[in-house]
C-alpha cells in the first residue's frame, strides 16, 4: 500500500496526469486487488487456517508441545498408537498467539484426532501454556 501511494505522489508531483498516461484505471485495480486480500486475510481477533506445510516447517517446538499434551492426558503410545499427520492449524493473534491444532494418530486398525489449544507467547516463552486437550473422533477402520 505504501509504495501505492509512493508512486502516485511521484507521479503527481512530476505533473503527469495518471489519467493521460493510462495508469489510474491501474493504480485503481491494484488498490482493489490489496483490499479483496486483505478481506480475506486475519480480521482483529479472528481466527485464520494456516498452511501446514510451511506451519510444519518453521513451529517444531508447537507440534512437538501438542504431542506431549496429547501423550500426557492419553497415554497413547502404550495402546500403540503413533502420531500420523498435522491436519489443520489455525492461529488467533491476542496478547501473544492462540493456536487450535488438529492432529492425528493412528494404529492397525483404527484412528484417532485430537485438537489441542496453545496460547503462546513468543517474547516470554515462560508464559506459553497448554488451554484444551480434547478428542475429536475416534474410530476403529
Amino acid at each position: 500500500m505504501k509504495a501505492i501511494l509512493l508512486i502516485a505522489l511521484i507521479l503527481c508531483f512530476a505533473n503527469c496526469s495518471l489519467e493521460t498516461i493510462g495508469l489510474r484505471h491501474k493504480l485503481s485495480q491494484i488498490i482493489q486487488e490489496h483490499q479483496s486480500s486483505l478481506q480475506e486475510k486475519q480480521m482483529s481477533g479472528g481466527w485464520i487456517k494456516q498452511p501446514l506445510d510451511e506451519f510444519e516447517q518453521q513451529n517444531n517446538n508447537i507440534i512437538k508441545s501438542t504431542q506431549d499434551a496429547i501423550e500426557d492426558k492419553f497415554n497413547l503410545s502404550q495402546d500403540g498408537y503413533q502420531y500420523e499427520k498435522l491436519l489443520q492449524v489455525t492461529s488467533q493473534v491476542v496478547a501473544g498467539i492462540n493456536y487450535k491444532v488438529l492432529v492425528q494418530y493412528e494404529k492397525e486398525d483404527a484412528k484417532r484426532i485430537f485438537e489441542v489449544q496453545q496460547f503462546v507467547v513468543p517474547w516470554n516463552p515462560s508464559a506459553n501454556s497448554i488451554t484444551k486437550v480434547e478428542e475429536i473422533i475416534s474410530q476403529n477402520q
